[in-house]
């Protein structure tokens, strides 16, 4: 694969990941096949599809993990050439240090910042992460999402441009997942990048973007919303699939809610997507 770096957009061109062949196939599988895609500074991507769709390898790619068969053109951009914070799904596989302490200061020592700038670091995203009173017990004192917890805050101290998440709030209650969402968007809110997969259709937020992965390909690219309803209340009205449908996944209730009332006539666009969209609706009936 082809790196170039710049201060421009993040951008892949063309890019392909194939497994090997194996005595079953005539040709490698492709995981991911024909992907274009351009990220800004700043910008919040949400990756969506079923298993098995290619997300997770994407996740890798824009990460900047090494990729077996990919091939194709990946300008990191904004990003810069080091490797971007990936949190991933399973925390235990994620951590190097004996302690959240010690996995916070590993990936400031990797990154070259001074000791006393690690130790003030260290200091602030124990306290913003309320892991001050567990930063120096081992993990087997820690319950998984406290682990998780500590895989984020690693992320968060490294104040790094873009960050990737791959499904880091799938092993989480919904308490412990709306608090790891929150520090996340706290990064978004400092001009991070964020790179969220998710299964999770109900993190979503309408105006963001979002890209749906389908067999290797990205099969919609747009906002939420549009994701969610379609564009145009005639089609509904026919009862054609949505883009998250048509991508293999099911509408959230709410959502799923209100193409149903949109049919009868019910709800009128911009349909709501979110809890206090809906409120809003609700009190104008």
């Amino acid at each position: 694969m082809t790196v170039i770096h710049n201060e421009s957009s993040f951008m892949l061109d063309n890019v392909v990941a194939a497994t090997e062949r194996d005595a079953a196939e005539q040709n490698p599988r492709r995981i991911l096949n024909n992907i274009h895609l351009m990220i800004s500074p700043g910008e919040w991507l949400n990756i969506v599809g079923t298993n098995g769709c290619g997300k997770s390898t994407l996740a890798r790619l824009i990460a900047g993990v090494t990729v077996e068969g990919a091939a194709g053109l990946m300008q990191r951009g904004f990003a810069g050439a080091m490797p971007a914070p990936y949190v991933m799904q399973q925390p235990d596989v994620q951590l190097f240090g004996e302690t959240p302490r010690e996995e916070i200061r590993f990936a400031l020592e990797w990154r070259g910042l001074s000791a006393a700038e690690i130790e003030t670091r260290i200091a602030a995203v124990l306290e913003h992460t309320q892991l001050s009173a567990l930063a120096d017990l081992s993990w087997e004192y820690l319950s998984g999402g406290q682990r998780q917890m500590a895989a984020i805050a690693a992320a968060l101290a490294v104040d790094a441009p873009l960050i990737v998440c791959d499904e880091a709030t799938s092993m989480l209650d919904d308490e412990a997942g709306l608090r790891a969402l929150a520090l996340v968007r706290s990064m978004h809110e400092r001009g991070a990048a964020v790179v969220w997969v998710t299964q999770r259709l109900q993190e979503l937020n309408p105006g963001q973007r979002i890209i749906a992965m389908r067999e290797g390909e990205i099969s919609f690219d747009g906002n939420v919303r549009s994701f969610f309803y379609g564009n145009c209340a005639a089609n509904r009205a026919k009862e054609r699939l949505s883009p998250c449908e048509a991508c293999g996944l099911r509408l959230p209730y709410l959502a799923a809610l209100a193409v149903e009332w949109s049919r009868q006539g019910l709800l009128a666009d911009p349909l709501p997507v979110t809890s206090a969209e809906w409120r809003k609706v609700l009190n104008e009936r």
